[in-house]
């Protein structure tokens, strides 16, 4: 996630459209403060709750499927927005964006996909 926010923005600080670089439209700048938003969550997530889960027992089990529906969400936004801000380049073997947002929807649904891991969090509380 964080590889793909990064060359986001400097994609955007050097790709020209209408004579400026797209990092300057204000709508493009807001999907990049949400990727940011989305990528720093989950690593606050992740670190506040590590301690939890390396605990284990029922309390560690709910934590990391709280954690895994969150991150989940975030992949996917942020390698959505990746995408929509690269244009059709994003989708090619030519960028590295492409790569990662099928690593990261393969991890999606590794140990689990987010419906499995809400109903696991349900069922624990």
């Amino acid at each position: 996630m964080d590889v793909l926010l990064q060359d986001t923005v400097a994609y955007a600080r050097t790709r020209k459209q209408f004579g400026s670089p797209l990092g300057k439209f204000q709508a493009l700048q807001h999907r990049m403060v949400d990727m940011f938003v989305a990528l720093e969550q989950s690593r606050a997530l992740l670190m506040q709750d590590t301690d939890v889960v390396a605990s284990g027992g029922a309390a560690a089990r709910k934590v990391a499927s709280a954690i895994k529906v969150h991150t989940s969400g975030s992949a996917r936004l942020i390698g959505e927005e990746a995408i929509q801000i690269h244009g059709g380049m994003g989708t090619t073997d030519d960028l590295n964006i492409g790569h990662y947002v099928k690593r990261l929807l393969a991890m999606e649904v590794l140990f689990g996909d987010v419906d499995y891991h809400l109903d696991r969090y349900a069922g624990l509380g």
